[in-house]
């Protein structure tokens, strides 16, 4: 059941992040930020269960895993971020006529 609950969420989480109608690259890239956000959440929750039983060595381990995959995170995040902007700003076309600039949309 819970795997089952989770195979849910998951893909909960991929159309929400993917949106309505999205490019290859936008649907590769919202993939990334899915699979990263639950390392993020897998690492809290280990670091989390542990904590009690850690020498500072292993808890210091434990945070800088933790540090590197919400880098990670907010890479992938940055990333599709950068390529919505980017695909948004492809739908717009300049036409210069008689030194004149027409913007146009579509």
């Amino acid at each position: 059941a819970a795997k089952e609950l989770i195979r849910c969420q998951l893909e909960a989480m991929r159309e929400e992040i993917a949106g309505k109608n999205p490019s290859p690259l936008e649907r590769l890239l919202s993939e990334r930020v899915v699979v990263t956000g639950l390392e993020v959440q897998y690492f809290e929750a280990l670091y989390a269960q542990n904590m009690r039983n850690l020498t500072i060595p292993q808890a210091e381990h434990h945070q800088k895993r933790l540090d590197r995959a919400h880098r990670s995170h907010l890479s992938a995040i940055r990333a599709l971020a950068q390529i919505r902007k980017l695909l948004k700003g492809t739908a717009r076309t300049q036409i210069n006529i008689a030194d004149k600039q027409v913007n146009t949309v579509g």
